[in-house]
């Protein structure tokens, strides 16, 4: 009876018992009351939905190993083997694979969310091992690594293929390549050296002489001896005998079998001589070289010994000789000189011939009849340097004219030179004169103070101012444009329309042309000369320009590029006209150049240098840096290059768009920062 029951029973109450057929069981339950199938079905479905999470959530991973057959075991991760694969749940999991004739595999694999994966391993293939017999032993290297000398233990090798090298004494090196099937195979190898040597059979006549092979005793003749491959030396030697030599060439493993040497008796040697050395040497008719010599003659028989020398009489001599005896022999040959009279200027100029000095006040001397040197030195002069040839019989006469420095670096340099890139130019010789134009002259200007000024250093200036045709070399693309109608830019005019820069840029191009160091280099906005100054094209320093143009070079100050007058007489250069008028602020009535506006270079006439257009076509820019201080007496300036610092460049030369007497005077100084229609100029270069 239940407990309820009995509950009841006690309490005097009927109570409902449930109905059960006969024969039927009562419900089974669990220790603590509970019925157990409920509790049986609750575990099944609570498996079956973690299997059916894990079906869920899992990944099927394929691994594929290298050997195929490996047998795979998957520790740390949850999931299942599903033939080849694995279904995983996603985490870190660490697969294990065997196979014989292989290392096992361990490896740390991470599974991912992505449904389908497949993972590949490699497994190392286990070494292999390799037994050498080689004959002879010889040293082994594998892979170029050294592993010992044969007869040696078996040697464990990775699978896969390596390099073998073998190297033996007098045995050729042997190469080859091993292919090791490693997973623990043994292999042998048996491998037989080719020598690197063979015999070699040296017989002479008479026997019994030694032998030498690259300088190393080998015995005595007759002997075969064994030489290893490639060039030897070989030398016999016998007391009484000319020493044997020949050169042969030995093949491994190919016998040879040398020629009977036959000795000659030993020669004599004579150890010649002369005065003066460097004779020519003939013994009979065969020329042997130039004294000092040593002569090899044979023993036994008289020999004619011939020397000749330039300027000698020639000497012989006889001689004979013994076997191994040696003699030494010195021939004086007598000169054929002539005579030369110096006439030295200055006469105390230091004299030299072949290098050694004359006496001073030497003025004839007898030399033998070859080419002499002749060289002459005085201080504050030029070096002299000349030849001379004395004639038996007659005397020669040698003028020595030294110039001053400065005459030889005027000797030096050409009056007239034409640059690769085009311009021609003169060379203007240095000088000094006072710059700028005295107070009161007419159409002076308060930046045209005087001051004086030397130039140290010829330099040569352009002919002309750059053309287009020239310009557009360097700058293609350059125009000088037109105005009013009228052209600046056919090729023989003056280039126009260009900046200080592109002007100083196109002589560092001039200079590249004709292989000279630049003058300048380039400092940011700006360039500046190079220092010390080089030979390369530059723009002329205004001194240059001034002294080329107002004194030629020498001349007094000159006022107008035509001369002292005003106006200009006909066609004497390129000024603002009557037909510049629309352009121009003033224009020199009565006045006709035939140009409105630039005129092609070099038509109208030069002045005394030879350079065109100092005065009028186009005016000319300057390298200096314009500087409108007035210093009171200023000191001497050499060889100046403008002002320091400052942003505009000095302008000078009139142009076609000048026709006032201010502008047209040579001492007109201009300055400006930008191109102008009526702007060019020229180049400079220092002489050296």
């Amino acid at each position: 009876m239940s407990d309820p029951q009995r509950r009841d029973a006690a309490d005097g109450r009927i109570a409902a018992v449930p109905y059960r057929p006969p024969g039927s069981a009562a419900p089974a339950r669990s220790r603590n009351g509970f019925p157990l199938l409920p509790v049986l079905l609750g575990g099944l479905l609570l498996f079956a939905a973690l299997v059916g999470a894990f079906f869920f959530f899992a990944r099927s991973v394929q691994f594929e190993i290298v050997p195929a057959g490996a047998r795979l075991s998957l520790d740390g991760g949850v999931g299942i083997s599903m033939g080849s694969g694995y279904l995983v749940l996603p985490g870190e999991a660490r697969l294990r694979a065997k196979a014989d004739g292989y290392e096992d595999l361990a490896a740390d694999v991470v599974i991912g969310d992505e449904p389908q994966q497949k993972l590949r391993f490699e497994m190392t293939r286990l070494p292999g091992s390799l037994t050498l017999i080689t004959e002879p032993a010889a040293e082994v290297f594998i892979d170029g690594n050294p592993r010992g000398s044969t007869p040696m233990p078996a040697l464990e090798l990775a699978a896969g293929t390596h390099q073998l090298l073998l190297r033996a004494p007098r045995y050729q090196a042997h190469q080859a390549e091993l292919k090791i099937e490693g997973g623990g195979v043994a292999q042998t190898l048996k491998i037989d050296l080719v020598p690197g040597w063979a015999p070699v059979s040296l017989r002479s006549k008479p026997s019994g002489a030694a032998i030498l092979v690259d300088g190393q005793p080998q015995g005595l003749t007759p002997q075969t001896l064994e030489l290893g491959a490639g060039v030897h030396a070989i030398s016999l030697q016998l007391a009484g005998y000319a020493t044997w030599r020949d050169s042969i060439t030995v093949t491994a493993n190919q016998p040879l079998n040398l020629a009977e040497a036959r000795l000659l008796p030993a020669e004599g040697v004579v150890r010649l001589s002369s005065t003066p050395s460097g004779a020519s040497v003939r013994v009979g008719k065969d020329f042997r070289g130039q004294t000092p010599i040593e002569l090899r003659l044979a023993p036994g028989k008289t020999h004619l010994i011939q020397l000749s020398a330039p300027g000698h009489k020639a000497a012989e001599r006889s001689v004979e000789v013994s076997a191994d005896d040696s003699q030494s022999l010195n021939l004086a040959l007598e000169p054929i000189l002539g005579s030369i009279a110096l006439d030295v200027q200055p006469a105390d100029a230091a004299v030299k011939i072949d290098g050694r000095p004359v006496a001073a006040g030497t003025t004839r001397l007898d030399l033998v009849t070859v080419a002499h040197t002749i060289e002459a030195t005085k201080s504050g002069y030029a070096p002299w340097s000349g030849s001379v040839t004395p004639r038996p019989g007659l005397e020669q006469r040698v003028e020595i004219r030294l110039n001053s420095e400065a005459e030889a670096r005027a000797a030096r340099n050409p009056a007239k030179l034409t640059s690769k890139g085009g311009p021609n130019l003169v060379l203007v010789q240095p000088g000094s004169y006072v710059m700028g134009t005295p107070r009161g002259e007419q159409g002076r200007q308060s930046n045209e103070a005087q001051r004086p000024v030397k130039l140290s250093r010829a330099y040569y200036l352009s002919t002309t101012e750059i053309t287009n045709q020239q310009f557009r070399r360097f700058a293609a693309a350059h125009s000088s444009g037109i105005i009013r109608r009228e052209t600046l830019d056919n090729e023989r005019q003056p280039v126009a329309r260009v900046t200080w820069m592109e002007a100083a840029r196109y002589c560092n191009w001039l200079s590249q042309q004709d292989g000279l160091p630049a003058a300048y280099r380039e400092d940011g906005a700006t360039m500046q000369l190079v220092q010390p100054l080089t030979t390369g094209y530059r723009l002329p320093s205004e001194a240059e320009w001034e002294w080329a143009a107002r004194h030629a070079g020498g001349n007094s100050a000159q006022r107008y590029s035509w001369g002292s007058g005003f106006p200009p007489p006909p066609k004497s250069g390129n000024f603002a006209d009557p037909t510049a008028e629309s352009v121009a602020p003033q224009v020199l009535d009565g006045y006709e150049d035939g140009y409105a506006a630039a005129s092609p270079v070099a038509t109208y006439p030069a002045n005394a240098l030879g350079l065109f257009d100092l005065g009028g076509n186009v005016a000319e820019w300057m390298h200096d840096l314009y500087d409108a201080t007035l210093p009171i007496n200023p000191p001497e300036a050499v060889d100046p290059f403008g002002a320091a610092t400052g942003t505009d460049h000095v302008i000078r030369g009139s142009s076609w768009l000048h026709g006032r007497l201010v502008e047209l005077r040579l001492a007109f100084r201009d300055m400006g920062h930008d191109e102008r229609p009526d702007l060019g100029f020229r180049v400079a270069r220092y002489a050296e």
